[in-house]
Parts: structure tokens; sequence; C-alpha cells
């Protein structure tokens, strides 16, 4: 019973923010929290923001319902370690909403075995279009999906990012809504208004028996820009409580 009591005075205590400990036979009770902030190195406040944005990004990147990642402890895992590459956004504390994230250029959405494929953002005809160097082939094994990512900034949320996935059918007659698939000069090329919209992100996934390539966002969207910035930097990081004076 006594054993009993203790624990529950213990856990009552983490609730209240304290900690409980023997010495000399005697409980000592201390505050289990510091009001202290807790300062970072730059190279820490770095890793952290990335680790953070890449938090939020795998979020979304969940939206899709299918994510092809393999190797890693995890898919979420393998998604965060990869994900290095593109530029880090430092987002103040009090905007770090669970919907906040921002649209990266060439963040990483799939990763596997099969060979990658390029693509970007161009015209055809006069039409907006993902160009992409799928021969008809390759195009034909396994199955296509169009990632779109779409940005929206408003001031009760801050910058959300959603996705949708659509299968791009190569049979233009049954092709839905304004996306179309043709082949030009032996390659793959998609037209779609969307391709011009300046707050959309796209990226394309060969999927074939389950297993997908290394592919990444294109996108005209420029709004994280001003998240890289020095200025946006220190904003964000004195919203964590500063930096020390050792800059890593």
């Amino acid at each position: 019973m006594a054993q009993l009591e203790n624990d529950l005075l213990k856990l009552k205590g983490r609730a209240a923010g304290l900690t409980f400990y023997q010495k000399g036979g005697k409980t000592i009770v201390r505050a289990a929290t510091s009001n202290q902030p807790r300062r970072m190195s730059m190279a820490q406040f770095r890793l952290r923001q990335r680790f953070l944005n890449n938090n939020a990004l795998w979020r979304v990147l969940k939206q899709a319902g299918e994510v092809f990642f393999e190797g890693g402890s995890s898919p979420c895992h393998r998604f965060r370690s990869i994900n290095t590459l593109s530029p880090v956004v430092f987002i103040p504390k009090n905007m770090r909403f669970g919907t906040t994230a921002l649209l990266l250029p060439d963040m990483i959405v799939s990763d596997g075995p099969l060979p990658p494929f390029s693509y970007r953002l161009g015209e055809v005809d006069g039409q907006p279009a993902l160009l992409t160097d799928l021969t008809p082939a390759m195009a034909q094994e396994g199955r296509l999906l169009l990632y779109v990512f779409e940005q929206s900034v408003a001031q009760t949320f801050g910058y959300r990012l959603s996705l949708t996935t659509e299968q791009v059918s190569l049979d233009e007659a049954v092709a839905d809504g304004s996306l179309k698939a043709s082949f030009v000069d032996g390659c793959l090329v998609l037209t779609d208004s969307r391709f011009a919209n300046q707050m959309m992100g796209f990226a394309l996934v060969r999927v074939v028996d389950g297993h997908a390539s290394r592919q990444q966002v294109v996108t005209r969207c420029t709004c994280y820009q001003q998240f890289t910035t020095d200025d946006a930097l220190q904003i964000a990081a004195k919203s964590y409580g500063g930096l020390t004076h050792d800059l890593g």
C-alpha cells in the first residue's frame, strides 16, 4: 500500500511539473522543468528546423493514401533521411500549427529500386505541360500517379499545403478533367492548365508491382523563399529561446 501511494504521488508530481527522489532517507521534491529557454547552436537549430519541416511535409504526403519509400526502418524514416537537399525554412514557433507546411522544390516524394526518370514544367503548343523523358514502353508498364500539391495562405492558419493524387490515363479518350497525356518526340507529355499555377507543385510517380523510383517535386511556387533569409532565421530562433554563441 505504501508503495502504491508513493507511485501515485510521483504520478501527480509529474503532472504538476515536479520530480521526486530519495536522498538520505528523505523524499526531495524539485521542479521538473526550467524557466530558462533551451538554447541551441546554429547547427542544432538548422537540424531541428529541417526535422520539423520534414515531419510537416510527411503528414502532407500521407494524404496520398499510399506512400512508396523503401529502405530504412520505416517509410517515414526513409523520407526524412533522404530529404536533406531541399532548402531549410525557418518558421517561428507560434506559426507551427499542425497544418503548417511549405512547398519545397526538389522534395522527394518516392524512393525505390525502379530507374528514375526526369520531368520539368514547360509548354507544348502553347499549353502548360509536364515534359517527361518516359518512353511509351516505360509509361505503359505499371501505373502512373500524378501528385498535385497546392499551397494556400491565410492569416488564420498560416501556410497550408494540401495533396491529391491522380492516376494518369494514357488513353486520351477517357482522360478525366483537363489532364491529357500524349507522346511528343517519343516521350510522355502531360498537359493541364494547373501546370502554370504559381501555387502548385507536381511529381510523377511510376509504380510497378508495388515498387517506385526516386521522384521529386517540380514547382513554380516561391512562398518558401521568405523563410530562408537570415532575418527569418533570427526571428524563428528568437521564438525558440535564441541561439548559443556557438555558431556550429
